[in-house]
């Protein structure tokens, strides 16, 4: 039973005892409003029974006091007689229920109808002159003259009515007990039944709450719960809900605890992993700067030795032209010398000089990965500065305008590093600009709230130019070494976006690009906006150059 139903109840229970004791409240009241009535009617009846008997009484007085007097006008007047006659049906209009009564109220409408007649012949009797047969009428006990029958008549229905009357008191009396008590028995009957049926839903709601409530206190503290309570109600189900709560905590529990040690077991091998990293890592670095050192040697040999051949290959001419032969056979001689040797000479020393780009190219980026940074607070809008003034020449050359903004935010780094970090970039875009228009170079940053390429502790400047563009073929490669789009546009080794890439990432940052082939390029730099913690520098700098830059 859901506690909807429950409390339904607890209000209906009661309330269906109020309603039965109110009904027979409404029923003993409707008792009493008719015993009331009834008493009163009698009353009424009593009342209009006086009416009748005092004209009577007065008719009765005059009249003698008429004969007596020897007056004979004021006898048995109309007018009384009329009014006599509207109150006796007045009263046999209060007394039509009662058939005992409307008989008794006739027989006294008969008898004021006779003393009527006699007083009608009593005044032509006195007109005639026979008022002592009249007074010996009157001292008679006998005749219509005497009101002993009316007023015999008359008590006994007042008698009658006055004994119905009190009966209809008592019953009015009674109803008003009775309705006292229905009344007094609703009113504890509410407050008993309210009591019981709240103590029985308390006791059976408040003992599953209890339980309830312990197992919601073990499920806090993680204990294992308590027997479910029994029900189908909300509390039940709350319980259930619990329960279920706690089964499903007990396996993630379970589950997390296998991971944990999963993770355990996975990081043991990833430490493991990254040591061999480190170590691979330091040998190549090694291997490395040991093979282009070691290069370097056999590499000098050829260009000194092919110089030496040149020299040599010279002389061989000078001593051709001093020899007796034929102008055919020296002319064969001097090409042989100068577009055979000669070229393959230049081609030589051509691949020495490459092949020694390459080996500087390796040790600068080994060299990127051993250097000790001191990062400070720096002063973005100076380094940019002073990069732009460095490269006034080739921007001149090249026809273009740079242009920096003037709200560039400080980061956190080292100041050779980002400087170089940002010169190379603003080196390519002065080197790629496209040359059939005017090339336009912006330095910036991204506002946070564009910023959605880099995390909310980095802060991100971008160098865009209108230059070539990268197919989108390529923008993967871009930061691999050695990897070249425009090779032909500038000269280099292909190594400085992989060095710069390398410098942001030792500095906890990231570097990407975004380009539209034929409408230029935009590369996006992340950098520490603060120092690790939060803590601040004292003071930006503007890029104060160390030594040991990194490459």
């Amino acid at each position: 039973m859901r506690l909807l139903t429950k409390g339904l109840l607890i209000v209906a229970i009661p309330s269906l005892v109020e309603l039965l004791l109110l009904g027979a409240l409404f029923n003993s009241q409707d008792d009493a409003e008719e015993a009331e009535r009834w008493a009163a009617h009698s009353a009424q009846v009593i009342n209009q029974a006086a009416e009748v008997r005092q004209p009577m009484l007065l008719e009765s007085a005059r009249i003698r006091n008429a004969i007596l007097l020897n007056q004979s006008e004021p006898i048995s007047r109309p007018e009384m007689w009329a009014d006599l006659e509207v109150k006796t049906g007045e009263l046999v209009r209060l007394v039509a229920d009662n058939p005992q009564q409307t008989t008794a109220v006739r027989a006294l409408h008969d008898s004021i109808a006779r003393y009527r007649s006699w007083a009608d012949t009593a005044r032509e009797r006195m007109q005639r002159g026979q008022r002592d047969a009249l007074i010996r009428e009157l001292r008679d006990e006998e005749g219509p003259h005497r009101l002993s029958d009316f007023l015999s008549r008359l008590d006994g229905f007042v008698e009658q009515e006055r004994r119905l009357g009190e009966q209809r008191t008592a019953l009015l009396q009674s109803a008003r007990s009775s309705q006292t008590a229905l009344l007094i028995a609703a009113v504890l009957g509410s407050i008993i039944t309210a009591g019981l049926a709240s103590l029985a839903f308390t006791r059976n709601i408040g003992s599953r709450i209890s339980v309830l409530i312990t197992n919601a206190q073990r499920l806090a503290d993680g204990q294992p719960l308590a027997e479910r309570v029994g029900g189908n109600d909300e509390i039940c189900q709350l319980d259930d809900a619990l329960h279920r709560s706690s089964e499903r905590l007990n396996e993630a529990s379970r589950q997390a605890q296998g991971y944990r040690t999963e993770l355990e077991q996975r990081a043991r091998e990833l430490a493991e992993v990254n040591a061999d990293l480190r170590q691979q890592t330091q040998d190549n670095e090694m291997f490395i700067y040991s093979v282009s050192h070691d290069l370097r040697s056999p590499l000098v040999n050829l260009q000194g030795f092919s110089k030496e051949i040149t020299h040599t290959t010279r002389e061989l001419l000078a001593e051709v032209e001093q020899l007796a032969l034929p102008a055919a056979d020296k002319q064969r001689l001097k090409a042989l010398v100068e577009e055979d040797i000669h070229t393959s000479l230049r081609f030589i020393q051509n691949a020495v000089t490459r092949s020694a780009g390459i080996i500087d190219a390796m040790l600068r980026l080994s060299r990127a990965g051993r250097v000790e940074y001191q990062p400070v607070m720096l002063d973005m809008h100076a380094i940019a500065q002073r990069i732009v003034a460095a490269m006034s020449g080739s921007i001149r050359a090249k026809g273009a305008q740079v242009e920096i903004a003037a709200d560039l935010p400080p980061a956190f780094g080292d100041p050779t590093s980002v400087e170089q970090v940002l010169g190379n970039l603003v080196g390519n875009a002065v080197n790629y600009l496209d040359p059939s228009r005017q090339g336009h170079i912006t330095i910036d940053h991204v506002r946070h709230a564009d910023n959605i390429a880099a995390a909310p502790s980095l802060v991100t400047y971008c160098v865009r130019d209108n230059g070539m563009g990268i197919a989108p073929a390529y923008l993967d490669k871009m930061f691999i070494a050695f990897q070249r789009l425009h090779g032909n546009a500038a000269p280099g080794e292909g190594i400085g976006l992989a060095l710069v890439k390398r410098v942001v990432e030792r500095h906890g940052g990231r570097i990407w690009v975004e380009s539209v082939e034929g409408q230029g390029s935009c590369f996006y730099v992340a950098l520490p906006a603060r120092p690790p913690g939060g803590g601040g520098a004292p003071g930006p700098a503007g890029g104060d150059k160390k030594k040991g830059g990194g490459g």
